[in-house]
């Protein structure tokens, strides 16, 4: 099963827990990630979450990730941000 959550913190700055789907290479060597998402943000419906790393952190296909995010765009169905920090969903918790 797929999911994720958004949660707006103020107008510039979001909290997402999502599961990457795809990173894209760009050709001037930065890494696009993309998210799985489905819902509506800010009245926007929403079919893409892409975002690219500010921080130095790994950031694998398949993994699930709760990130702070620095929104930069939203429109025509895609959501597009900076990644400010990053944890693997996996180690938010205890497991004891």
């Amino acid at each position: 099963m797929v999911w994720s959550l958004l949660l707006s913190v103020d107008m510039k700055s979001i909290i997402i827990v999502s599961k990457c789907i795809r990173v894209e290479k760009q050709p001037h060597g930065e890494e696009l990630y993309h998210f799985h998402f489905r819902g509506v943000f800010s009245g926007e419906v929403l079919k893409k979450v892409i975002l690219i790393k500010a921080i130095n952190s790994s950031i694998q296909r398949g993994g699930e990730y709760l990130m702070y995010v620095q929104l930069q765009s939203c429109q025509e169905g895609v959501l597009k941000g900076r990644i400010l920090k990053l944890k693997p969903l996996d180690e938010c918790w205890d497991k004891a």
